[in-house]
């Protein structure tokens, strides 16, 4: 049996959609993983002491927001399995998708801000907090590790038990141990949220496709639906016309076309 033009271009559309659904599931599940790769990040830092050179350089409440994330990241996929096993059924499932992926990008993408703008005046920022805020074992911390002596120089707040600022040598501060320790700790969080954005971006844009895919099959459906409803009162219409039983149109044309089905769930 031969498909005719109208059919070939259903089965060509099927095959398109299958994929656009795989993909969708596909990026769904990877975002399930980002999520779980957040809480254990989150928890790996909130385990932390808190006199923590690390907990004091990112701050503890932007370290343990990674656990919120990952919650969100992995109920955002969760709504996307539903989502993916029946697309058709729960398409306004699909629109709250799309919604909570694109608010979670724009809220990680002000943290980046956030975060860069602390690096523009990083000496500032940690100076300030150096002289005000830290305790002499986060100081003693520093001291050890750049084997310096106060911020600026020994004369900026220093902590004068550590074995650096006893050493009458030393006479230079712990300003850039501490930079380049925010640096590598901002490069990690960078890193992390630009994976996350751009995984959040795929299963956006997939789920999007997928959201006009099954608005085209919907119109599709109902214009079927309309054809078939038009086509069977004219056969009854044929009926009432013809008094010696002839009719011009035979009950098999009123079937729809046997193709391939599009969706799992129709």
């Amino acid at each position: 049996m031969t498909l005719g033009p109208l059919n070939k271009k259903v089965a060509e559309q099927s095959q398109i959609q299958l994929s656009v659904s795989r993909t969708y599931t596909a990026f769904t599940i990877i975002y399930m993983l980002c999520g779980i790769a957040a809480i254990v990040v989150g928890i790996f830092y909130s385990n932390a002491k808190n006199d923590s050179e690390r907990i004091f350089i990112v701050t503890a409440y932007s370290l343990r927001a990674f656990i919120f994330l990952g919650v969100y990241f992995i109920a955002c996929s969760l709504i996307g399995t539903l989502v993916a096993l029946a697309p058709l059924r729960r398409k306004r499932l699909l629109q709250t998708h799309i919604i909570a992926i694109a608010l979670i990008i724009l809220t990680m993408l002000c943290i980046s801000l956030w975060l860069w703008t602390r690096t523009l005046n990083i000496n500032g920022v940690y100076g300030k907090y150096w002289r005000n805020d830290w305790s002499d074992s986060i100081k003693d911390a520093f001291q050890r590790d750049g084997n310096c002596c106060g911020f600026l120089s020994r004369a900026d707040a220093p902590y004068m038990q550590s074995p650096s600022c006893k050493d009458a040598n030393i006479d230079y501060g712990c300003m850039y141990t501490v930079i380049f320790y925010a640096q590598h700790h901002h490069r990690y969080i960078y890193a992390g949220l630009i994976v996350f954005m751009l995984m959040g971006l795929g299963s956006m844009t997939t789920g999007i496709i997928l959201h006009m895919q099954c608005s085209n099959e919907e119109r599709l459906r109902w214009a079927q639906t309309q054809y078939l409803a038009r086509k069977a009162k004219r056969y009854q219409d044929s009926l009432g016309d013809d008094d010696d039983g002839s009719n011009t149109y035979s009950m098999h044309e009123l079937q729809p076309t046997n193709s391939r089905s599009r969706y799992r769930n129709s």
